[in-house]
């Protein structure tokens, strides 16, 4: 099971949304690795359905980033089935691997469709390399394929807790969910003093 630990980095002040402000926080990005500061992976939030962007975006600036990826839901047209395409395992979720420093991580607000890093600049939510690889190679087993059966049904209002992936171990409320197994699940997750709706694979959640 995924261990989060807080991560204290520096202040970084207010942040300005100019585009000098841009370019100096992608220039902070740049050489970040070359720091000679701890590295440690963290889970990045995203515009829904920019992931693959940002990822890219981070791989240009020589930052290692990660949308472990899955099997989409298939669709049935005249009798015929037309197989899923490749979808992120969370949405709106990017993994990256960074310094521990509040400063270079802030610089992440440089880049486009970026939202928000998971527990704030200050006191990250860090994640292993072995969690991240744990994660990495279950989606590509398919262990999170859409179409992959689950046995598991939840019905909205239900408690439940995440067992895998970036936020492995948080609780929260179900929201919505299919009733034959497949596919995701939204809940609602307590989230470092906030209610954060996240959706996820029926496959990482358990009912408490």
């Amino acid at each position: 099971m995924m261990q989060h630990r807080a991560i204290t980095g520096m202040p970084i002040g207010c942040a300005r949304d100019n585009d000098q402000d841009r370019k100096e926080r992608l220039k902070r990005l740049r050489g970040c690795c070359d720091s000679g500061v701890a590295m440690r992976w963290f889970a990045a939030r995203v515009a829904s359905g920019r992931e693959q962007a940002v990822e890219n975006q981070l791989t240009d600036v020589g930052i290692e980033a990660l949308v472990p990826m899955r099997k989409g839901p298939d669709l049935r047209r005249r009798h015929r089935v037309i197989p899923g395409v490749l979808m992120p395992v969370i949405h709106g979720y990017v993994l990256v691997h960074m310094p521990v420093d509040g400063v270079v991580l802030a610089g992440l607000r440089g880049l486009d469709h970026f939202v928000s890093l998971v527990g704030g600049y200050e006191r990250p939510m860090a994640i292993t390399a072995q969690e991240v690889r744990r994660f990495k190679d279950m989606a590509e087993a398919g262990v999170y394929d859409w179409e992959k059966p689950t046995g598991k049904v939840f019905r909205p209002g239900d408690r439940m807790q995440l067992f895998d992936g970036p936020f492995c171990g948080m609780a929260g409320k179900v929201l919505s969910c299919r009733s034959d197994g497949k596919g995701d699940v939204v809940v609602m997750v307590d989230m470092f003093g906030g209610l954060v709706p996240v959706t996820v694979p029926l496959a990482i959640c358990e009912k408490l």
